[in-house]
């Protein structure tokens, strides 16, 4: 198991209650989304207007809306940072650094 569920609920409940909020999406995020010309012109501080959760396996994922379009973006909470002055933070920085390591060593087993 990947998250752990009493920590990641808690943490939805947080982030739900601090919605809107901003992100800063990852340089890797922002080329990925480009070269599959899923976002040519994505700035790299967006709002997340919604959270959801889409199980152990895909994590929290934050719903972006960008500027000048209807379209929605959603990307995994792994792949956006988040600023330290925001009280949600360290917490969510916790999980971020959890899922990764847990990814890892998935990975090489």
């Amino acid at each position: 198991m990947l998250d752990n569920p009493e920590k990641t609920a808690r943490l939805m409940i947080a982030m739900k209650a601090a919605l809107p909020f901003e992100v800063e999406l990852t340089s890797s995020t922002i080329a990925y989304l480009r070269a599959q010309h899923i976002a040519d012109d994505v700035k790299p501080m967006q709002t997340v207007a919604k959270v959801s959760y889409a199980g152990d396996e895909g994590g929290i994922l934050c719903h972006l809306q960008p500027e000048d379009t209807e379209n929605v973006i959603i990307v995994s909470l792994t792949h956006v940072r988040m600023h330290r002055s925001l009280p949600l933070a360290a917490a969510v920085f916790d999980y971020q650094k959890h899922r990764v390591k847990k990814l890892k060593k998935q990975g090489s087993a």
